[in-house]
């Protein structure tokens, strides 16, 4: 007799850095986020910012991650390994909505699958699509360096006769907080907490499986960056413990944790790839005994951004004691484009008003900073942020008839981000030109 059983991915409620991350339940815990930022598959509490899309591809090769019936099938007894194979896909797509609210999508696609013997398995009768997945993450407290988040995901399975939602059961809901910190600018970390709540349906008959009820979900996760080659370690542990525990002809147990170790290379600026592995700790349902994957995820945007949004920010500090401090940024990829250092006169036109209205207050000195993110030489970056700030300085020079020597500049290359270099929006952060006068 075989069985057809659908991986219960649902995208967890991004939380506290956003998710706990068994998501699947018979067939892989592998759940890759949808924004594609920080980690794998457990979720930062950053968002993707408005207007920014990623979308996302894994691949992952899975061993003995199957569940047998433990009673009926007496050709392996408890403890022997089964020895079948799968290949699955996640096809992912996320987008910014608001500053810190964002939305995803995902859909996990059997490729192949090898069954080492077709008598009371929960295996997979056709490829496919196995589920629908959606997520939205809302970050209602943070900085740069840490925040807190909410996650809410569901999802819906598309597998017929799937004995662990059973007949007639409905989507399944996580619900989430993620918290996660960043220090040191290389190392971060993550935690999630949430609770996944079941519809199950009713029992197949003649399947010795029952639908599952409802998990308690956690993860967390941690990294470190090697700006030096553009790439990220990355560590996690994830997940689940039913919150009722019931009579289950399965050669697995209902709790699951499984390990993660892999690495994120950020290829170019906005293509990244990423390779690893992951192990069970324990037989459990949606466990394998190793896996290994690989994807990419691959940013774009932001396509509401207009020529007017030059001008990123402009604070004001004023020290006890201390001369005012104006700050201005600018967006680089506005003012220059990637990679170049010749101003865009139509770019630098809409900063007019700003320059006139700056220069006709008095003003002790000014000092015009360049800074890139990561990607790329280090001294080839640092060249590049002089030369961007000497540029501005001519520009402004010659526009507004300034005295040379109330002008200084300075070159910074990728060493003061003020943001991830590990991902494409904290690259996009630290790719600017900072203007201070002092006055």
């Amino acid at each position: 007799m075989k069985y057809t059983l659908v991986p219960l991915f649902a995208l967890c409620f991004l939380t506290l850095k956003a998710s706990a991350n068994i998501c699947g339940t018979d067939y892989q815990n592998f759940n890759p986020t949808t924004s594609g930022l920080d980690f794998v598959t457990v979720q930062s509490t950053e968002t993707l910012k408005p207007c920014i899309i990623n979308m996302g591809l894994f691949l992952n090769f899975s061993r003995d991650s199957l569940t047998y019936s433990q009673v009926l099938n007496n050709n392996y007894p408890a403890g022997q390994k089964r020895k079948d194979k799968t290949l699955a896909a996640d096809l992912s797509a996320g987008v910014g909505i608001t500053e810190n609210w964002d939305f995803g999508i995902n859909m996990p696609i059997l490729l192949n699958q090898t069954v080492a013997s077709d008598h009371y398995v929960s295996s997979f009768d056709d490829q496919g699509i196995m589920e629908i997945k959606a997520n939205t993450k809302y970050r209602f407290w943070g900085g740069e360096s840490s925040g807190l988040a909410a996650v809410l995901s569901m999802n819906k399975n598309l597998v017929e006769d799937n004995p662990f939602t059973g007949t007639g059961g409905g989507p399944t809901w996580n619900f989430e907080l993620s918290a996660d910190t960043t220090f040191a600018t290389k190392w971060a970390g993550a935690v999630n907490l949430g609770y996944r709540l079941r519809d199950p349906g009713e029992q197949i008959v003649g399947v010795p499986f029952v639908p599952l009820e409802d998990q308690y979900i956690y993860s967390l996760a941690g990294s470190y960056l090697f700006s030096e080659i553009d790439t990220k370690l990355i560590l996690e542990l994830y997940g689940s413990r039913a919150v009722r525990h019931v009579a289950f002809d399965s050669d697995r147990n209902l709790n699951a944790l499984e390990a993660l170790i892999g690495i994120k290379h950020d290829y170019s600026e906005s293509i990244a790839l990423h390779f690893g592995g992951t192990h069970q700790i324990g037989e459990s349902l949606g466990g394998a005994e190793w896996r290994v994957y690989a994807g990419l995820n691959w940013a774009i945007g932001p396509y509401c951004k207009t020529k007017n949004d030059v001008l990123v920010s402009s604070i004001t500090n004023q020290a006890p004691n201390m001369p005012k401090m104006e700050e201005f940024t600018l967006d680089v990829e506005l003012l220059f484009g990637i990679n170049l250092d010749i101003v865009d006169p139509e770019s630098f036109d809409k900063l007019d008003s700003l320059f006139k209205e700056m220069f006709a207050r008095k003003y002790d000195r000014m000092v015009i900073e360049g800074h890139t993110d990561s990607i790329g030489d280090p001294d080839y970056n640092m060249s590049l942020s002089q030369r961007r700030a000497l540029y501005v300085r001519q520009e402004i020079i010659a526009r507004f008839k300034i005295p040379s020597d109330k002008i200084a500049i300075a070159g910074y290359g990728q060493t003061q981000p003020i943001a991830d270099n590990g991902n494409y929006q904290g690259r996009k952060k630290n790719r600017r030109v900072m203007i201070k006068v002092w006055r």
